[in-house]
């Protein structure tokens, strides 16, 4: 039976695999040398990871390398991350589940492992040009994990043999072309909503903490805070009315105040609003002198 050529192994960045692919050439590593049989890909579970060489359709029969990988398994579309290629396994069809139940033996392990107990796979790909004995070539990394699998798979640093490799500068360059289309794709977001899994269920392509929820407490009137939109009101009356001194040692109120007169109010562009009780108690501003003796002069009133 082909082996894959790591287990028990998560891929974080283009630089694992390149040491990877160098153990390959290095022969520390096996390489899949043909097509996964029907027990081979049922073998298939989260940290296994398969490199493989590329044979061109006109290769002769006899050359290395597979034309083309097949794991049996139904994905979703690609979405690219940091040069990868991710695919999320798609959920069962009701055809796929209902001969499952009327199997007459026990489920096998490729059934286990195909969503019906489990979290679905992920299928994490990535390709270089290597330059070989007989000439360029093109190696492929197919990994596949689980999001719950990832706290407990291993990495590179945890293999003595692999920690310490050094992979010359250079000698695998990545297949992926840098174009306008790849880099606008790039902007996926790991964490995006995994349109084939239930609610809940969430992409991470690597373990990330997340900061705890935060609620943000109510906002009340602090008289010795300037708001962005009660600044605007005490600008437009300061000249006029300015403010009673208040003694330099005085704190701000600790507790929020009882009345929701007190309160700022939020509009709805983002700003503040001065509370209604300080409005309320602002004199009217003056007219211009010009406006008043206008205005007087329509009740007959003498200026």
């Amino acid at each position: 039976m082909q082996r894959p050529t790591c287990t028990m192994l998560r891929v974080r960045s283009p630089s694992d695999a390149h040491v990877l692919f160098h153990a390959v050439s290095l022969n520390l590593l096996p390489m899949v040398a043909r097509r996964l049989d029907t027990e081979e890909r049922r073998a298939i579970s989260s940290g296994c990871v398969y490199i493989w060489q590329e044979r061109g359709s006109n290769s002769e029969s006899t050359g290395l390398g597979i034309e083309r990988w097949t794991d049996s398994i139904r994905w979703g579309p690609s979405r690219v991350k940091d040069e990868f290629l991710f695919y999320h396994e798609k959920e069962p069809d009701a055809a796929d589940l209902e001969l499952a139940s009327e199997s007459d033996g026990p489920l096998t392990p490729h059934h286990y492992s195909r969503g019906f107990y489990r979290e679905n796979l992920i299928k994490q790909t990535y390709s270089v040009f290597v330059a070989t004995p007989r000439g360029q070539k093109k190696w492929h990394l197919i990994a596949y994990f689980t999001q719950e699998s990832l706290e407990y798979l291993h990495t590179i640093d945890d293999i003595p043999g692999l920690a310490n490799l050094r992979v010359p500068p250079g000698k695998y360059k990545s297949a992926r072309s840098k174009n306008p289309k790849s880099s606008a794709n790039s902007a996926y977001d790991p964490l995006a909503v995994n349109p084939y899994a239930g609610a809940g269920h969430h992409y991470a392509p690597y373990p990330l903490r997340q900061q705890p929820p935060t609620t943000t407490a109510p906002t009340y009137y602090d008289p010795t805070v300037i708001r962005p939109r009660a600044d605007s009101i005490l600008h437009s009356h300061s000249q006029l009315h300015p403010p009673s001194p208040r003694s330099p040692t005085r704190s701000p109120p600790r507790s929020p105040p009882s009345s929701d007169r007190f309160k700022l109010r939020p509009t709805p562009d983002g700003g503040v609003l001065a509370p209604l009780a300080y409005l309320e108690n602002i004199p009217p501003p003056r007219r211009h002198p010009l406006d008043e003796e206008a205005l007087m002069s329509f009740t007959g009133v003498p200026v």
